[in-house]
């Protein structure tokens, strides 16, 4: 689940790079027509996306009962904020309801809250389960400053995208060990 999650995301992060100019578009006033005129192959993309998002509420749920709502709630507020491209968008006509979406859903709901949820799960199950803290710590540290972001921080873009790519690393160490065997006494709490 976490390698999917992992291949999932980081595939439909360089496909919606290629077609759509993401994330840089996010700026863009025209965003909503560019999207409009290849909303079909766009959305598709941004749904893999929101895939992508989505396994992490299984995969905390096994990882660990007591930090798996943080988890989840990752996934959900990530998923909500990503789909409202191919659900919502297609439909839309007018530039002032999409901005409204983009900040709501988009800046606040999928971004603000998708930082600081993950961020917060990666530390809590770093805390809990001890697997990579020498990787997972500072991922979460530089996810959470994306937060900054719709603040015009300078660099916090480049930050978060960094801590993204050094997360999908400890991502996977997080299914390697995942894939071990647990002693027949081991108590997942």
């Amino acid at each position: 689940m976490a390698f999917t999650a992992v291949v999932a995301a980081n595939a439909s992060f360089v496909l919606l790079s290629a077609s759509f100019d993401y994330p840089d578009i996010l700026r863009d006033p025209d965003a909503m027509s560019r999207f409009q005129a290849n909303a079909g192959v766009i959305g598709s993309q941004f749904a893999l996306l929101a895939f992508s998002a989505a396994l992490l509420a299984p995969l905390a749920l096994l990882l660990h009962r007591r930090t798996a709502w943080i988890g989840v709630t990752a996934a959900v507020v990530q998923v909500v904020g990503l789909l409202r491209w191919p659900l919502l968008v297609p439909h839309l006509t007018d530039g002032a309801t999409f901005d409204t979406l983009s900040v709501v859903l988009g800046v606040v709901v999928g971004e603000t809250l998708g930082y600081l949820f993950t961020a917060a799960w990666t530390v809590a199950i770093v805390r809990a389960l001890h697997i990579a803290p020498w990787l997972g710590w500072p991922s979460a540290v530089m996810i959470a400053s994306g937060v900054l972001t719709p603040l015009h921080v300078p660099g916090a873009d480049v930050v978060n995208f960094a801590g993204y790519l050094l997360w999908s690393a400890w991502l996977v160490m997080v299914g390697v060990r995942s894939l071990r065997p647990r002693p027949s006494n081991a108590v997942i709490s």
